[in-house]
């Protein structure tokens, strides 16, 4: 009896050790396999998980399923998982502002005249109207999450310095051929046009202000933008 009765009890021992190997099993194989480690892609995929789930949801072992990269290699190269997620949102926010650096140029370089300039502002405008939805909330994500980040505040600080200064040449030259009013900052022109983007955010938090409504405030923006001119 007593036989019969042990052999039970290692029957099950037995099949709960199957189980849980099988278990393993099946998790290993969802996991990505492991490879060479892609840096561009960590960062991109670590963006879209915070997105999705925010800083406070983001898990390493999600990243790792997703990518096949090892958490040794994840900890050499960012440190700790906040190192990580500092440096997927300062790479979000240099993106953003070499974006908007190129479009400015873009769209202003060739401007020599008042009436080029006043068929340049609506451009200016819809380039910032039409700043992807993802793009927007990111820029607000970095900024929220370097309040209390000495290290990324300082990333994304010099890559605001940078776009800050990029729009006032871009402004100053303007008004050297008298196209810009001369009596106001050109660096403090440059950081007001930029608040068109927080602008739509506004909008986006607002129910009562849809998106087939934004031809109302693309005329204010252009309205705003050509009180600047000379």
């Amino acid at each position: 009896m007593t036989y019969r009765k042990s052999s039970k009890v290692n029957a099950k021992l037995n099949l709960e050790r199957v189980k849980k190997v099988a278990v393993k099993k099946a998790k290993s194989q969802k996991r990505a396999k492991r490879k060479t480690p892609d840096l561009d892609e960590v960062i991109k995929k670590t963006l879209l998980l915070l997105e999705k789930n925010g800083a406070v949801g983001f898990r390493i072992e999600d990243l790792i399923e997703q990518t096949g990269i090892s958490k040794s290699y994840l900890y050499l190269h960012f440190g700790d998982r906040d190192g990580l997620i500092a440096a997927a949102l300062e790479s979000a926010f240099s993106q953003i502002i070499r974006e908007n650096v190129d479009a400015a140029i873009a769209i202003f370089s060739k401007v020599e005249t008042q009436k080029q300039i006043r068929q340049a502002i609506p451009t200016l405008v819809d380039a910032a109207l039409n700043l992807r939805n993802d793009a927007r909330w990111q820029r607000v994500m970095v900024l929220s999450s370097a309040r209390h980040r000495q290290d990324l505040s300082k990333q994304i600080s010099d890559s605001q310095i940078m776009f800050n200064s990029a729009l006032e040449e871009i402004v100053r030259d303007k008004q050297q051929l008298g196209i810009i009013r001369n009596d106001l900052d050109a660096r403090e022109i440059g950081v007001l046009i930029q608040a068109a983007i927080f602008g739509r955010i506004f909008r986006d938090l607002d129910p009562k202000m849809k998106d087939a409504n934004l031809k109302n405030w693309r005329k204010v923006l252009i309205s705003l933008y050509e009180f600047f001119l000379a």
